[in-house]
């Protein structure tokens, strides 16, 4: 081999690297948003194939229902069965959309940018303009509102408009160098997730977007939050689920103030589960998400949830038993810890994060208060104790496992004293949670103290007289 064939072939092999800040222009073709080559392949085959998932969706197309999302279903039938019908009516809704004087809010401008992108053939050159004008206006608005789903689908219109739109690719930069890399990267290097699922979902989808348009990885820039990521999903829950009109679904956690529609957190919590799934899937825990996946049984069957479980579920895609995954999930950076007692439906939940404790037993939900709940809460693997200051407790566990103290003053600094031993300062970590190892398995006991015991008692202060 000459050196300018090794040289060449070098460059071939090369890893592709994130784009640079002034890398943002998009030299993908239509269909850009979530279809590459390789899924639209995929999904084609799972129509010839006359698959589960392609005949409920048509079953939703066919029903008497009105269909939430109905132009993004006809444009994903003219993508997968060439049914130019479809097509059509899907561009007839963007076209009619292109009319009103107000600038599209978030839903309004993700949808009309993916039907733009999937029936761009079908679009004439003047109602193409027309799209592109007040989608352009929509990225614009978005780009000064905060939220991750504001950003997402300003970045999504941006990507499906390349080549229309002179400002895509300074309006992508922004977004990424802006939005992305100076408030929503820092806050997930932090630890800090999302505040809703929604959210969750309108990141995973333009996570998607981004890494097949930029060769831009956003996962890559925040490593350690999306390394657990997927196990996250996985422990999210609470163990026992919920049937609604015939559907079955997982009950996502949440504060415990907040009253969310179960049937709705249900659909947002599996197509945060299948986005996840199908963006990594060489890692373990991406492959443990498919094996939770996989279960026919949470397989979306909804007005709304069909579509994307058709888009987005691959069932040939090899999974791992998710019951070799840890029952418990302790995010220091986050400052949350998630725990349950088995995979099993009527296992015991505990989710500790925001400074809230729950407890999820025998089919409800209970909001602990560390100073009404004297005994240590003891799981298979760990032991959890509520506290606020001086504590006196003792757990029995296998060497090896962990009693995490929960309720602290976060970076405050605590005396403890284990078994025999002689206190010690340890210092409470984000969230306000103590880590001990256990060092033995037989019963031991921990003393926790707010301040260290062998310092002289203050004086105490006299009035003069």
């Amino acid at each position: 081999m000459t050196r300018r064939q090794t040289i060449l072939l070098a460059t071939l092999l090369a890893p592709i690297r994130a784009p640079a800040a002034a890398g943002y222009r998009v030299y993908t073709q239509h269909p850009r948003l979530w279809l590459d080559p390789r899924r639209l392949r995929l999904l084609t085959r799972e129509r010839q194939r006359d698959s589960i998932r392609w005949q409920q969706l048509q079953l939703m197309v066919k029903g008497p229902q009105k269909l939430p999302e109905e132009s993004l279903v006809r444009a994903l039938e003219y993508q997968v069965a060439g049914q130019e019908a479809s097509g059509l009516q899907a561009a007839a809704w963007a076209v009619q959309r292109a009319a009103p004087a107000g600038d599209p809010e978030v839903e309004e401008l993700r949808l009309l940018a993916v039907v733009f992108d999937w029936c761009y053939p079908l679009l004439g050159e003047g109602d193409r303009a027309r799209l592109v004008s007040r989608m352009a206006r929509g990225v614009g608005k978005l780009a000064a509102q905060r939220g991750i789903r504001a950003f997402a689908a300003a970045a999504l219109a941006a990507i499906a408009l390349a080549d229309d739109w002179p400002g895509s690719e300074q309006a992508l930069a922004a977004a990424f160098e802006t939005s992305w890399g100076k408030t929503f990267l820092p806050l997930l290097r932090e630890g800090r997730g999302f505040h809703t699922l929604a959210e969750t979902v309108a990141f995973l989808e333009l996570c998607h977007a981004a890494r097949d348009n930029l060769n831009l990885d956003l996962w890559a820039l925040a490593p350690a939050f999306f390394k657990q990521f997927p196990i996250y999903l996985l422990l999210q829950y609470y163990p026992a689920p919920v049937t609604i009109e015939g559907h079955r679904f997982r009950q996502p956690a949440e504060a415990g103030a907040s009253r969310s529609d179960p049937a709705r957190q249900g659909e947002l919590g599996r197509v945060a589960e299948m986005l996840t799934a199908a963006y990594e899937t060489n890692s373990n825990e991406t492959q443990f998400l498919q094996g939770w996946i996989t279960h026919d049984i949470y397989r979306l069957r909804t007005a709304w949830g069909a579509t994307y479980e058709f888009l987005w579920m691959n069932p040939y895609q090899p999974g791992l038993s998710y019951y070799n995954v840890p029952l418990e999930l302790y995010d220091e950076a986050g400052g949350r810890l998630l725990a349950r007692s088995s995979w099993d439906d009527d296992a015991t939940w505990l989710g500790y994060y925001q400074g809230e404790l729950q407890l999820f037993a025998d089919g409800s939900r209970t909001v602990l208060t560390p100073s009404q709940q004297p005994a240590p809460i003891v799981f298979p693997q760990l032991a959890v104790v509520p506290a606020r200051g001086d504590a006196r407790f003792e757990v029995r566990l296998v060497e090896g496992e962990d009693v995490f103290i929960v309720g602290l003053q976060p970076g405050a600094t605590y005396w403890v004293k284990i078994g025999d031993g002689k206190f010690a300062p340890r210092q409470a970590a984000k969230g306000g949670i103590l880590r001990l190892s256990v060092e033995t398995g037989e019963r031991t006991a921990f003393e926790l103290r707010a301040r260290d015991p062998s310092a002289p008692s203050p004086r105490p202060v006299r009035g003069k007289s």
